[in-house]
């Protein structure tokens, strides 16, 4: 291939052959032909740069433009033995306080050394898409109320590694600005990590849809597949998966476990609120309140206690 270029070099000093010319010059193929005839027009427009070596394929010396889109969508790995604490759905301003404190005082207890905040934890009502109160519209009285309680939250657990996954009430505030103030979109001050001031709590954002994994489990909100289970949300989860998967985002807890045909287990587990649950939009439904505690083991083997909350006791 070297020499069949080398020649069509010679060719093109009076212009860039055609590729029937070079079919017959060089006694090649049409399609051999229109290689040769574009590693020449790309090593003329290089226009003296340093030699290339190439090889049969021209793809390998041919510039594929780069993608707009660059983003690193890959999982957040957690690493060795952890006992994990997982709170989803709190929807700060619109908590349940008596159930929040029910659930960290039970992660205390269990002596977690990883928080992972499994989305929706702060609401975002004043810029939501959907029809929201007037009288209930205060975006600075929800990032307050929102600031103090990541402060209270360190201070139960100073030491551990806590983790803050995006939901789709996080993403509200990015949603807003595209439609309203696209020129203020990129301004860092109002990404929604830094809006909240989560480097200063020591807390991990996790964007983007990404995936935690933990071990042979995987945590994600729930808003990362398109679902419109209603019923049987861990199979369908389970199904969409095929993995260990634990969620939140449907507000009521549920698990179901699967048996493969070699006597494999995999299971999904989905982790209720602690939020208020009866919402003015919403006062009847099958919510329920709950967190989970993963152990995971060094060999990725892992243990869901999928709890729930009744008043101030768990289950």
């Amino acid at each position: 291939m070297e020499e069949l270029v080398a020649k069509a070099l010679e060719l093109a000093r009076e212009g860039l052959p055609s590729r029937r010319k070079l079919m017959e010059k060089l006694k090649v193929s049409e399609a051999l032909a229109r290689e040769i005839r574009a590693i020449v027009k790309y090593l003329m427009m290089k226009n003296g740069s340093e030699p290339i070596s190439f090889d049969l394929n021209p793809v390998d010396i041919i510039d594929i433009p780069e993608p707009l889109d660059k983003n690193d969508r890959g999982p957040y790995r957690l690493k060795g033995y952890r006992r994990i604490g997982v709170i989803s759905d709190v929807h700060f301003p619109y908590h349940d306080k008596t159930a929040l404190k029910t659930a960290l005082k039970k992660l205390y207890e269990l002596e977690i050394d990883t928080l992972v905040m499994n989305g929706d934890i702060v609401d975002f009502y004043s810029v939501s898409f959907w029809e929201r109160r007037p009288d209930r519209r205060n975006l600075q009285k929800e990032r307050e109320l929102a600031l103090m309680a990541f402060d209270r939250i360190r201070k139960i657990f100073p030491d551990a590694e806590i983790i803050y996954k995006e939901g789709n009430h996080e993403e509200r505030l990015a949603r807003f600005l595209s439609r309203k103030a696209p020129e203020l979109y990129d301004i860092e001050e109002l990404q929604t990590d830094t809006f909240l001031r989560l480097k200063d709590f020591g807390i991990v954002y996790v964007k983007e849809k990404r995936r935690i994994e933990a071990g042979e489990l995987d945590i994600i909100h729930g808003h990362e597949y398109r679902s419109f289970a209603s019923v049987n949300i861990a199979i369908s989860y389970l199904r969409k998966s095929f993995r260990n998967i634990l969620i939140g985002h449907f507000h009521r807890r549920q698990e179901d476990t699967k048996k493969d045909i070699r006597d494999e287990l995999s299971g999904a587990w989905v982790v209720g609120c602690l939020c208020d649950l009866k919402p003015d939009y919403s006062p009847n439904n099958e919510w329920t309140h709950g967190f989970a505690f993963v152990e995971l083991f060094e060999n990725k083997h892992f243990q869901v206690r999928n709890f729930l909350i009744q008043g101030e006791e768990v289950f």
